[in-house]
């Protein structure tokens, strides 16, 4: 199997990612961290190419729930 790069030109203002541009989104460099970090908690819908589609403001969700590093003082 190929290994997957991320697609970081092919981010536009869109409602659906593929998976290249769903990794790039969430800064995943290989499919195998993206499969382990991401995948179980997004819903992949079904497209007419290999893959499916991944929807932007699920992936943005999954980012800000997320622990962060250097929380903002209040």
């Amino acid at each position: 199997m190929a290994s997957r790069k991320a697609d970081y030109d092919g981010l536009k203002v869109q409602d659906f990612l593929n998976k290249a541009q769903a990794m790039a989104y969430t800064n995943y460099p290989t499919e195998v961290m993206f499969n382990e970090d991401v995948l179980p908690y997004v819903h992949c819908y079904k497209s007419g190419k290999p893959g499916g589609q991944f929807y932007v403001p699920e992936l943005r969700s999954l980012i800000l729930s997320r622990e962060q590093l250097r929380p903002t003082k209040l």
